[in-house]
């Protein structure tokens, strides 16, 4: 199963867009299913997707995980490995509900599984070229990359 977050501007409900979404790819004979996390929604597809498959809004890698730290940068180790390798990135962490750890905590202990895949690779806060997103509801995550 692949795994994507999908960004839209949309004012539609986001469980109708899903709908939509999933009839789309049923269309193109790709199964999918949908979550819907806080005001994103992931999808699970048998196939992986690309700019061909016309869906509403725009696509990134994602992966859905617990809340603990380590899985985290195991997940994030998942992610990356679907993406082309960048110059320089920064990890966003946003949060909802209590964890043992700080947003800033998160990013700098997770940032190792980058740095793991491509060593030489810089960090910019600024305007990074991959933007590892790590949104956190209470015992969940949602962790996805923008390039």
């Amino acid at each position: 199963m692949y795994g994507f977050i999908v960004e839209t501007d949309s004012n539609q409900s986001l469980k109708r867009l899903g709908d939509k979404l999933i009839l789309s790819l049923y269309k193109e004979k790709i199964i999918a299913k949908y979550n819907i996390f806080g005001k994103k929604i992931f999808i699970e597809t048998s196939e992986s997707l690309t700019k061909k498959n016309n869906l509403n809004g725009s696509f990134a890698p994602a992966i859905m995980s617990n809340s603990e730290q380590n899985e985290i940068y195991d997940r994030i180790s998942k992610v990356i490995n679907r993406v082309n390798e960048p110059d320089n990135f920064a990890i966003k962490v946003l949060r909802k509900g209590e964890h043992k750890y700080t947003s800033m905590e998160l990013a700098r202990n997770v940032a190792g599984a980058v740095f793991d895949k491509w060593p030489n690779i810089k960090v910019n806060l600024e305007k990074p070229q991959l933007e590892v997103i790590i949104q956190i509801i209470n015992n969940r995550s949602l962790i996805y990359a923008r390039d």
